[in-house]
């Protein structure tokens, strides 16, 4: 076991490089400024050293920072200019999009004796469109400021680049100190395995299943000294996540969290988390720490969200402090922790045991699938935290007799798929100097039941079984354990980071307390994972959705609308209307036009709650309501498919309000997009308050249909087949048509649902959900309706276009948070063959559903032609396995479900 500070020798490495393009004085544009100053003559180059003085810290997570000397010349300011205060960084990540860049910056004096600041960038990002590695790791973008930094004003712009005949000369100037052949071998092994890390991670995800990932974590509890002499309890993290940590899916995140225990028992709560946080730097091996910049005071509540703190106006439950945190520390390190099977390098093939140990160290290339956790006891030498705003100054110093730390440096090599869902915990006694790490893993989502999710659902079985760790750190002891059981009880939630930038759900950090089964306290870092991303998407507003699960339907519905203040939202829209309760225009857009008979409920909004959402409107004195719904591709293949005749035949009376047809009354409006000029029903139109309606479904084309697909069903066209899936397309249609004539509240009858990989259509087997969801906002809905499916909201292009036209919100989920049990979902090749095989080929695809259809007696097919009817006659036996057929004489019913059952919902 390694103890105190690393006294390991450093090794440098110098290199040098030239690069030469062209620069237009004036130009904002960097491509712009590249073409007219080629125009013009106007050149730009530079030739540079880059001294890395330790590779060792270069590497690390929160290193990259490189010295740079040497000479620039550009045609507008002199030849040969020496450059001063030069640095380079290599693969900083970008604090708004994370993508990674490559920078140079340096200052110089031009030859008319002003001074001027270089700053140039290469993005290495991976364009999905071509393969453009070359290409990003030879251009730098450029620009020249007047002054001393880009605060200055801009001279000009331009483009350099690397050109390839230049790469021996490059390589060629390698300079390693000290300049023995073992330590120049692993030096550039260092390097260059660092480089091809990144660019592999970067260019080849879409061709290797696997990811690679590493963090650093510093975390402290203990005791402060206050500025007025009294000692202060504390606990403090602080980490550096690489790319693709946890999921592999692209992101990155740092973070800072403190909590400081006031003379009155009550926490100082301080927080920042950002994909990149200047000013931070943790070397756990040096035993430094600091970080200079903002802290964020939660003065309410617990929780700050990442996309909180990216808004142009900060919540006011958030203060932001300025903070100086500056500590050093001496620690015992652990050897390092295999999980979940031990790191077998290749090199024991061919190297001794002494030298194994040097190059797993060096080539950590050589290593298989697995985690390799490095933990260290932390013993803090001394520290300040100090804590400044308008209303003054606090300095806190550590007291580092009484505080106890932990730290890890971890490397991740995994799969992308499945997902994991991820729970760690870090618990300290600093009294007891107790410290215990508990990892346990799963699958993210393992409720959908197609192929590939009965595959994720195995594989998080093994994983849950095999990934799981509990070590003990005490003193020199470090014990590991295999107990399953939680040997803990958490307390209190104290401070909680919410990183929602990740596209595959919410990686939660977060401070609490707990008691161990000897009644010990502990406090510790806490981390989870949490598919329900609440967190906003170009949008400041924050709204609140309501889900409630109920066996009694009414009951669940009268929740939803009071919890989300449904009738306060009437309210304002008669005063913005202008008009009274018995005046404002309310339609309410269900969805019942693709029901095919009344033994499945599962595939329409059940008639009950409609009526009973109109009949609390009418109680409360509102008179002008209507249901509208408009004809489906169905009225073209079967009779009785008028919006009254069906409305009827499902129970829906017209007491109380009107029953309309959105396909008629109609009148030509100017729409943008591929709409173009077209038609809305007039009453659509001069509606005051629109509320969709929307059934629980899964759906053919776009995985779910929910408020936003449901005012699809509003255009107005009946052949929709033809004019909006053929002509033009399902998703920009819809969302122009709801930017016209925007939806003022949305709903979702989940009480029974319709799922598997043909919901739209039927589902012979429903799934009793038994929850009903609300919102004033129609993306917000979606989005919880959506991700109770167990789906990322994003699958759906309605959705993709809805988030970008209108944002996503803050969302404030209240009630019911849970996923739906046994829930199955639609296998990506359904959606791939509906667009590609059916929507392209309008007649095949018209042809196709005509045949397949299905309805009940009451509607009978229209088309007389004999060679469809005995097509649908040969398509029975096919229909039977999904339709509830009613007639007599059905292909067995409980054989359909049976084979129904094998196909699609297999636990």
């Amino acid at each position: 076991m390694a103890q105190g500070i690393d006294q390991t020798p450093k090794i440098g490495l110098r290199f040098s490089e030239k690069m030469s393009g062209y620069f237009a004085v004036g130009g904002e544009d960097f491509e712009a400024g590249e073409r007219t100053g080629k125009k013009q003559g106007s050149s730009i180059s530079f030739e540079v050293t880059i001294a890395i003085e330790d590779i060792e810290a270069f590497c690390q997570l929160s290193g990259g920072q490189a010295t740079l000397e040497g000479t620039i010349s550009c045609q507008a300011l002199g030849q040969n200019l020496p450059i001063y205060n030069g640095e380079f960084a290599l693969f900083k990540p970008d604090r708004e999009t994370g993508k990674r860049h490559m920078t140079y910056s340096f200052g110089f004096t031009g030859e008319d004796g002003q001074e001027y600041f270089f700053d140039g960038f290469k993005i290495i990002f991976d364009d999905p469109n071509k393969f453009d590695l070359l290409d990003d790791m030879t251009r730098l973008f450029s620009r020249i400021f007047r002054g001393t930094s880009p605060a200055g004003p801009r001279f000009g712009a331009g483009v350099l680049r690397f050109h390839l005949a230049s790469l021996p000369s490059l390589l060629a100037s390698f300079e390693i100190t000290p300049p023995s052949l073992g330590q120049k071998f692993k030096a550039v092994s260092k390097f260059l395995d660092f480089c091809y890390g990144e660019l592999r991670d970067t260019y080849l995800h879409k061709l290797s299943p696997i990811y690679h990932t590493e963090y650093e974590n510093l975390i402290l509890s203990g005791k402060l000294m206050a500025p007025a002499g009294e000692e202060r309890d504390f606990f403090f993290f602080s980490g550096i996540h690489d790319k693709d940590f946890p999921w592999g899916d692209g992101e990155i995140f740092w973070d800072v969290a403190l909590i400081i225990r006031q003379s009155d028992g009550t926490w100082s709560r301080y927080a920042l988390t950002d994909r990149m946080i200047e000013g931070l730097s943790l070397d756990v091996e040096a035993g430094l720490y600091r970080y200079e910049g903002p802290l964020y005071q939660v003065i309410e509540g617990n929780q700050v969200w990442r996309s909180e703190l990216k808004k142009a106006v900060l919540p006011l439950h958030l203060r932001p402090v300025q903070a100086e945190i500056a500590i050093q520390f001496d620690y015992e390190k652990y050897p390092p922790v295999q999980v979940p099977f031990p790191l077998i390098s290749a090199s024991k093939l061919i190297s001794s045991p002494g030298a194994l140990d040097d190059f797993q160290e060096w080539l950590t290339q050589l290593n298989f699938l697995g985690l390799l956790l490095t933990p260290f006891d932390v013993r803090p030498q001394k520290g300040t935290i100090i804590l400044q705003d308008g209303g003054g100054r606090e300095e806190y110093a550590l007291l580092p007799e009484k505080t106890e730390g932990e730290a890890e440096k971890t490397t991740l090599k995994n799969v992308r798929w499945p997902k994991i869902h991820y729970h760690y915990i870090c618990a300290l006694n600093p009294a007891s100097g107790d410290i215990f790490l508990k990892l346990r893993t799963d699958a993210l989502r393992k409720n959908r039941k197609d192929f590939t999710d009965r595959m994720q659902q195995v594989l998080g079985g093994m994983i849950k079984q095999l990934v799981s760790l509990d070590l003990d750190l005490q003193g020199e002891n470090l014990g590991r354990q295999n107990s399953t059981k939680p040997s803990y009880t958490v307390e209190d939630n104290l401070l909680e980071i919410n990183n929602d930038h990740f596209p595959t759900a919410v990686l939660q950090r977060r401070i609490v307390s707990l008691r161990n089964e000897s009644g010990q306290l502990f406090y510790a870092l806490e981390e989870g994972t949490e598919t329900l991303n609440l967190g906003n998407i170009n949008s400041a507003r924050v709204v609140k959705v309501a889900a409630v699960k109920s066996r009694d339907k009414f009951q669940a519905l009268d929740e939803v609308l009071a919890k989300t203040d449904f009738f306060a939202r009437l309210e304002a829209a008669c005063q913005e209307a202008g008009k009274s309760k018995e005046a404002l225009a309310v339609i309410v857009k269900p969805n019942f036009m693709f029901m095919y008979s009344k033994k499945d409920p599962s595939t329409y909004t059940d008639p009950e709650l409609v009526e009973h959402l109109l009949n609390r409107m009418f109680e409360r004195g509102y008179r002008n309501l209507t249901c509208a719904e408009a004809r489906s591709t169905y009225g073209t293949f079967f009779t009785n498919r008028e919006v009254k005749t069906v409305a009827r035949h499902i129970g829906l009376s017209g007491k109380n309000y009107r029953i309309i047809d959105l396909s008629d009354d109609l009148e030509e409006y100017p729409f943008a997009g591929k709409l173009g000029k077209h038609y809305v029903n007039r009453e659509w139109k001069q509606a005051d308050f629109r509320i969709a309606f929307a059934k629980n479904k899964t759906h053919s084309y776009a995985f779910y249909t929910l408020a936003i697909k449901v005012i699809y069903g509003a255009l107005p066209l009946e052949n929709k087949f033809l004019e909006y899936h053929h002509k033009r397309d399902i998703y920009s249609t819809t969302i122009e048509f709801i930017k016209q004539f925007p939806i003022h509240f949305a709903l979702i009858d989940a009480h029974i649902s319709a799922d598997g990989p043909f919901g739209i259509f039927a589902d012979k087997k429903p799934n009793f959900t038994e929850t009903i969801i609300g919102s004033e906002d129609l993306v917000a809905t979606d989005w919880i309706g959506a991700t109770k499916m167990g789906l990322d909201p994003l699958v759906s292009d309605y959705m993709k276009k809805a988030v970008e036209a209108f944002g996503k919100p803050q969302i404030q989920l209240l009630g019911d948070r849970s996923l739906y049990p046994r829930w199955v979902n639609v296998d990506d090749v359904i959606p791939f063959l509906a667009f590609n095989l059916l929507d392209r080929n309008y007649f095949f695809g018209n042809l196709f559903y005509s045949v397949f259809s299905y309805m009940e007696d009451f509607f009978q097919y229209r088309d007389p032609k004999l060679g469809l009817r005995l097509a649908r006659i040969m398509a029975d036996p096919v229909k039977s396995l999904f339709f509830q057929k009613v007639e007599k004489g059905d292909f067995d019913l409980a054989l359909n479900k049976k084979l129904y059952d094998m196909f699609t919902k297999v636990e």
